[in-house]
């Protein structure tokens, strides 16, 4: 498991973890993420599933970003850009 820097999603902090298992990712999990307020927690709680979702379908950080997630999904294609980075994937 390598977890990454955490990054500035304007609304709060982004931080994601990954989990490598046999050379691939098996598991992104979203270990901080901006939920202060009701509109935060609906965009995260809409965003962060797809971005899971795709970051393991592409097996990589190189997914696109969730229309209405503007900040969250940079935030969290960075925080896992720098854990696969650590991971060397």
């Amino acid at each position: 498991t390598y977890v990454g820097d955490l990054m500035d999603a304007y609304y709060g902090e982004m931080q994601v973890s990954v989990y490598i298992s046999g050379g691939y990712i098996t598991a992104v999990n979203a270990l901080k993420h901006p939920g202060g307020n009701s509109n935060s927690q609906r965009i995260n709680s809409r965003a962060i599933p797809i971005l899971k979702q795709e970051a393991i379908r592409a097996q990589s950080a190189d997914i696109d970003a969730v229309s209405g997630a503007s900040y969250s999904s940079p935030a969290f294609i960075n925080s896992l850009a720098s854990a696969l980075d650590q991971a060397k994937i």
